[in-house]
């Protein structure tokens, strides 16, 4: 459920008052950790203040405690006491209910989450990206929504070739040659510096597909038409090529529900 949509130029920065104990700001609840009898920890995700943890008192069984499920965006109001950040308040601008509904759909979003938490990373366009990705997830095919945030997740962290030229040897692609796959790089490359022996081949047409992703931004990549036995063949691509791609152990890959 969405109340407004979000504009990140024009996003609440977190505000510190009183030597910096209480902060104000967007953020989207990307972990909800059960802690205690009552309580939960929640990691927040923010364009401005980074990654941050803040416990959410009597979240689990209070009426009073304040609820920010997994997925909730809002404007955040956080307290910074001896003990760490306190939930306060939050204005909810999204949900995301639906995303808890479809097995699919909730892997897709935890393997988002999963990526930015092991990158650490929190510029906006990260923020832009991933809030976008699980506003699309309640509306478009899972496969479609995964493949484009994976080709511009991996553009934005700098660990994804153009699928124009070879990241290794610099050769320009022939508009018909079938790309191999750089184990020590993580990146499709031409067929002379393929280190896995034809093990991940990506075909012309799904070259064409990823490099035109790529020359769109994240939603107007949506758009983009393709079978889906193609959507899907390339979907598959990216999430066996993503362990190589990505340095970091992806929990959601390794424990979630896609075999890969």
């Amino acid at each position: 459920m969405i109340a407004s949509r979000r504009l990140i130029s024009n996003c609440l920065p977190f505000y510190s008052f009183g030597m910096e104990r209480d902060s104000k700001g967007l953020a989207i609840v990307i972990k909800s950790t059960k802690i205690r009898e009552r309580d939960r920890l929640l990691t927040l995700f923010s364009p401005s203040l980074g990654i941050v943890n803040a416990v959410s008192y009597g979240a689990r069984k209070s009426i009073k405690g304040i609820k920010a499920p997994l997925y909730t965006e809002g404007t955040f109001s956080l307290e910074k006491g001896r003990g760490g950040m306190t939930l306060k308040d939050i204005d909810v601008i999204s949900t995301h209910d639906a995303l808890l509904e479809d097995l699919d759909s909730a892997q897709s979003a935890m393997l988002f989450s999963d990526l930015i938490l092991t990158a650490r990373s929190s510029e906006p366009e990260l923020y832009a990206l991933y809030t976008a990705a699980l506003d699309a997830l309640e509306s478009e095919s899972f496969e479609k929504v995964s493949v484009e945030f994976l080709v511009h997740f991996l553009s934005l962290e700098g660990i994804s070739g153009d699928y124009t030229t070879c990241p290794i040897c610099g050769k320009d692609y022939d508009k018909a040659e079938i790309l191999g796959f750089s184990s020590s790089e993580g990146v499709p490359v031409c067929h002379d510096c393929d280190t896995m022996n034809g093990a991940l081949l990506l075909p012309p047409n799904a070259r064409a597909y990823l490099k035109r992703s790529l020359e769109l931004d994240f939603q107007d990549s949506l758009d983009l038409h393709v079978s889906e036995e193609q959507e899907h063949r390339i979907f598959r691509y990216l999430l066996r090529t993503l362990p190589f791609s990505f340095p970091g152990k992806l929990r959601s890959l390794e424990y979630g529900i896609w075999r890969i």
